[in-house]
């Protein structure tokens, strides 16, 4: 038996992955979700309580976004809003989904 060990990132990676893979298989043949929506839905939920780490056997993830290093300059000059790149948005996202889905219906 080898050594506790602190997992790679390739290791991490999989795990996460495999997780995600094992959602839409649970999703594929959940009965009591009559419609293809629901399904989706339910895919969509599964994998962001993962990343918010209230799945069992994972952590939870940092969700942060990486802008290009021009993002900034062609915003200002679009005159529009651009995203910053030192904010985590996990930790509550599967909270928020449903509203989510009420505002872009």
């Amino acid at each position: 038996m080898s050594k506790p060990r602190v997992m790679t990132v390739d290791e991490v990676r999989a795990v996460f992955l495999d997780h995600v893979a094992g959602i839409v298989d649970y999703w594929e043949n959940e009965s009591r979700a009559g419609s293809v929506r629901d399904r989706l839905e339910g895919v969509a939920f599964s994998i962001l309580v993962a990343l918010d780490g209230e799945a069992a056997m994972l952590p939870g993830f940092t969700v942060t976004p990486s802008p290009h290093e021009s993002d900034e300059a062609f915003h200002r000059k679009e005159g529009t809003n651009w995203f910053p790149n030192d904010v985590d948005i996990a930790g509550g996202l599967h909270e928020h989904l449903h509203d989510a889905f009420r505002r872009t219906r």
